[in-house]
């Protein structure tokens, strides 16, 4: 039986109708129980999961000897069967929401840290609102978030660092991430060690270091972080701010 392939892309308007029917037509027979259209069905869209994945991680993917391809796998077989056909949500959103969220389960459980300051490293955050799921339209160009958001994760692929790096490099102790929100804040606000930050796409860890009264290894251990904490103040995303302010203060 063939599967109908249909274009993935999240930035198209408009999906073809009758391609589209012949889509969801084939997902719920697999729902149904058919086994081998499931195998083809997966093989089929390999590119689009090992793409979801790779740009997850901010890396290049061995699918060979990858942890992340195989959660990125099984999470997109456990897309399938959670997918509901009933509500016209469009499956390629679903389905990488459900990768995401997988791979970021995987990160914390490495490193065993539960507590992440950014609205955004929670997917529901970006595709709760039944419009991105939408199957015909897909707004994100109407939605002030989503568009603050990709803003923040151009400004740090300048600096080398995708959000899923935050995962992984945010400090594992509250105290350390109130310094590092403390230091970034300080870093944001000074006009000329900002400017340098963007014109070198590094931090000038001396005057910073003299300013925040820190050594410079704690700058350096936690760069990355740093630099998204500061491009954080910077933004439009005020949700976000107002959580670091509150952690900065001694909030949870």
């Amino acid at each position: 039986m063939e599967v109908r392939k249909i274009n993935t892309g999240i930035k198209a308007k408009k999906l073809d109708e009758t391609v589209y029917d012949g889509f969801i037509s084939t997902l719920k027979q697999i729902k149904e129980g058919n086994q081998q259209l499931r195998e083809e069905f997966i093989s089929e869209y390999r590119p689009f999961i090992l793409k979801v994945t790779s740009n997850a991680v901010g890396k290049y993917i061995d699918t060979r000897n990858s942890d992340e391809f195989s959660i990125a796998m099984s999470a997109f077989n456990e897309a399938i069967d959670k997918f509901d056909i009933g509500k016209g949500y469009n499956f390629f959103l679903f389905s990488e929401q459900v990768i995401k969220r997988r791979l970021i389960d995987y990160s914390r459980s490495n490193r065993d840290n539960k507590e992440y300051p950014f609205s955004f490293f929670d997917d529901e955050y970006f595709y709760n609102d039944e419009k991105l799921l939408s199957s015909s339209y897909i707004g994100f160009e109407d939605i002030e978030a989503r568009e603050d958001i990709e803003e923040l994760k151009n400004k740090l692929k300048e600096f080398g660092i995708s959000f899923f790096d935050l995962v992984l490099n945010v400090p594992k102790h509250k105290d350390s991430r109130q310094l590092c929100i403390r230091i970034a804040k300080m870093l944001a606000e000074d006009e000329q060690m900002y400017k340098a930050l963007m014109k070198n796409k590094s931090i000038p860890r001396n005057e910073l270091k003299k300013k925040a009264k820190v050594h410079g290894r704690t700058i350096g251990n936690n760069r990355k972080y740093i630099i998204a904490l500061c491009l954080i103040f910077k933004s439009n995303l005020n949700l976000s701010k107002r959580y670091l302010e509150y952690t900065m203060d001694g909030g949870k």
